[in-house]
């Protein structure tokens, strides 16, 4: 990473990113989260000299020449602005991409925002839902179902016993309900928590993500805020694409490196690699770690953690039985209640991961508060790990 000093100034969000919101158009929902994030910035809006969208469909659903529809709705035309599409991380790119703008010294406030609306593309949606959020892929033969089943990968490479891997969903889904009831922006805020025998009734027992719709935005601006808050400062990134196809994630060559390791899904290897390299960008380990935000769908959330270095490989399970991720512990794990509980706009989903991080290292959470408040990591995956990315923001002191 250059030396060029990356700030979130500004972050917004609408709520209940699990549920519809038939009501308000994608444009609806846009505007407001960026607006919020603009006032929280304190920042007038002609101060806005660039802008990075996503969103998780494709072009099939007809926003194929969307930047133009973007920049005029959000009043900001003319703008140089970009989109990204990249399943789950699609928020994650259009984050990466902002970095760079303020790191090329042509801009000094960028807005990132990422959406979804199922409800006015639902059609699509059914399909994206069960593919990999490209017509090219799911023509091709290629699902999300494969890889749902090839995380059963996991289980037999560790030999982690059935009743074991149970009830540390059971605990996780419990984990994350939990958080996302005291969370105001959560699906699930106000919610009952339901006990072990209603979640082991539902699939990956209570660790299916709620999807929804919803809209996220940051400023990224290349000067500290002139607002009341900490500065958040982007420290490290890492991200890389592959390919959709499962049989890329066995192959060494592609990444072009020594690596004597065994690599597959089971140890999320391509998420491995990103966050390294976020690491030594800002010259920390997993220990310094505050908070951590993960993608929690299925057993990704144990295999994330042990890509991460939270605890070594297979043994994540464990983690969550004895207590890892507690707001109380040493690093506690989706403070906002994930995809599970805050919910899953997809196009906007991970961008509302780092929005809780800031949130929570600047001390001003919607939800329960971590107390150590130094540096928050969010790692997201796309496509059964195509896409992977890894963002660490510091609190600066003073």
């Amino acid at each position: 990473m250059t030396e060029k000093n990356i700030f979130i100034n500004g972050i917004g969000c609408t709520r209940a990113p699990g549920s519809p919101h038939i009501s308000k158009s994608f444009k609806d929902l846009l505007v407001e989260a960026s607006y919020k994030a603009i006032s929280d910035a304190n920042i007038n809006i002609s101060q806005i000299d660039g802008a990075s969208f996503s969103y998780a469909g494709e072009s099939e659903i007809g926003h194929g020449g969307i930047v133009p529809t973007l920049v005029d709705c959000l009043g900001l035309s003319p703008l140089r602005a970009y989109v990204n599409i990249a399943n789950c991380a699609s928020a994650h790119m259009a984050f990466m991409q902002g970095c760079e703008m303020i790191e090329s010294g042509k801009y000094n406030h960028v807005l990132v925002a990422g959406f979804d609306k199922l409800t006015d593309v639902l059609p699509f949606e059914n399909y994206m839902l069960i593919s990999t959020d490209s017509m090219y892929d799911y023509n091709l033969g290629f699902s999300h179902i494969d890889a749902f089943l090839f995380q059963q990968e996991y289980i037999r490479k560790y030999q982690i016993p059935q009743p074991k891997l149970k009830q540390a969903l059971i605990e996780f889904g419990k984990l994350m309900r939990t958080y996302g009831s005291k969370n105001t922006t959560a699906s699930f805020y106000k919610k009952e928590v339901p006990n072990s025998n209603v979640l082991e009734k539902l699939p990956f027992y209570g660790n299916a993500m709620q999807a929804g719709e919803g809209a996220s935005a940051v400023i990224l601006s290349a000067n500290k805020s002139n607002n009341s808050y900490p500065n958040i400062k982007v420290v490290g990134r890492g991200f890389e694409n592959t390919a959709h196809y499962i049989p890329l994630r066995y192959d060494k060559r592609i990444y072009q490196q020594n690596i004597s390791q065994s690599i597959g899904l089971f140890n999320g290897f391509p998420l491995q690699s990103v966050v390294k390299k976020a690491y030594r960008d800002a010259h920390i380990s997993p220990k310094d770690l505050s908070i951590l935000e993960i993608y929690d769908q299925g057993l990704n959330s144990f295999i994330s953690l042990e890509a991460i270095g939270i605890c070594p490989e297979g043994t994540a399970p464990d983690y969550i039985l004895n207590n890892g991720g507690r707001i109380n512990s040493k690093l506690p794990i989706n403070t906002d209640g994930g995809n599970i509980a805050r919910g899953h706009a997809a196009g906007g989903a991970s961008l509302y991961q780092i929005i809780e991080i800031v949130k929570q290292l600047q001390n001003r959470s919607t939800g329960l508060q971590i107390s150590q408040r130094n540096y928050g990591m969010s790692t997201v995956i796309g496509g059964a790990y195509a896409t992977t990315a890894a963002v660490i923001l510091k609190r600066m002191e003073g």
